[in-house]
């Protein structure tokens, strides 16, 4: 669209050219370019014409994945979801003119007063939170998307109050471990308290707390997604692995698996898979591997090599 002064210039510009001998046809708008031509002559009767229409650029799929017109998108795992504002400390107008001192103290005014807005208890509970959340993850090697999902438990549990008393590290640490059991990732208590630096007991204490609080149904860890991560770190063999599954769905069809600790269940079968194929897996390389006890993988083995008959070299 042009203005109507333009068209005005643009008319009176045509008649000096029919005055002049020469005829144009209809006119022709480059939006792209800015210019208005005859489409009979090609000849530009004005250029630098401004678009006072609406943008209807129209972007493909490709376009709104390459695009650099979108800020930072929304997520749960930000304390204020990315979606908060924020007043620059540049003392200079749009134009880049320094602005008056009195703008100056009004400007440093509203800076503190959006500062202050910001610093209420919950804002700096969820920042603290997802620091430590943040921090975690690489070391867990788990995706965005269980993180989104332990953000959203931890912004239910602040909602419900049931962070009040305890600390914050045991209360994310908590809600990453029940993101990464609701989404099958193999990620033991121990693992996650090793990585947060934080007591086995005291996470255990938090746990429990966040699941009966936010009354979850959280279903139990699969001893088969835990043999190939113990048995990869111990540096047993991919024949040794296999068969410390058909073990583990050996004890599950007996029904000896009922009721006992995932990560003993596969780290007995890895251990007497070990054996049986002439591998070193050692019980005190197993135990520190799975985070269990040796005397737990002894027991359970015991009970795995009584009830099926299992021959080891």
């Amino acid at each position: 669209m042009i203005s109507t002064k333009q068209q005005k210039l643009v008319f009176e510009k045509s008649k000096t050219y029919l005055h002049e001998g020469e005829s144009h046809g209809p006119l022709v708008t480059d939006n792209i370019r800015g210019e208005i031509v005859c489409a009979r002559c090609g000849m530009i009767l004005a250029d630098k014409v401004e678009d006072s229409g609406p943008d209807q650029k129209s972007l493909s799929a490709e376009d709104y994945n390459n695009s650099t017109r979108t800020g930072l998108g929304s997520a749960l795992s930000i304390h204020d979801k990315g979606l908060s504002t924020v007043i620059g400390n540049t003392d200079r107008d749009a134009s880049g003119n320094s602005i008056s001192t009195y703008m100056k103290y009004t400007f440093n005014r509203l800076r503190t007063w959006d500062n202050r807005s910001k610093s209420s208890s919950a804002e700096r509970n969820l920042r603290s939170a997802f620091v430590i959340m943040g921090a975690i993850q690489p070391k867990l090697d788990v995706s965005d998307a269980i993180v989104e999902r332990a953000a959203y438990l931890y912004r239910k549990a602040l909602t419900k109050n049931i962070i009040r008393g305890r600390t914050i590290s045991g209360m994310i640490l908590s809600a990453l471990y029940i993101a990464c059991r609701e989404s099958g990732v193999p990620r033991t208590l121990q693992d996650v308290s090793s990585a947060g630096n934080i007591s086995f007991k005291n996470l255990s204490r938090h746990y429990r707390v966040f699941v009966k609080a936010l009354e979850l149904q959280v279903d139990s860890l699969n001893p088969s997604e835990l043999v190939s991560k113990i048995g990869t770190s111990v540096g047993l063999s991919e024949k040794a692995q296999r068969d410390a599954l058909d073990i583990v769905e050996m004890a599950k069809k007996k029904g000896i698996a009922d009721g006992k600790n995932p990560v003993s269940l596969a780290s007995a079968a890895l251990f007497l898979s070990g054996m049986m194929n002439g591998e070193s897996a050692t019980q005190d390389k197993i135990a520190k591997a799975s985070g269990i006890s040796t005397v737990t993988i002894r027991n359970v083995s015991k009970v795995f090599k009584k009830k099926m008959d299992l021959e080891t070299k």
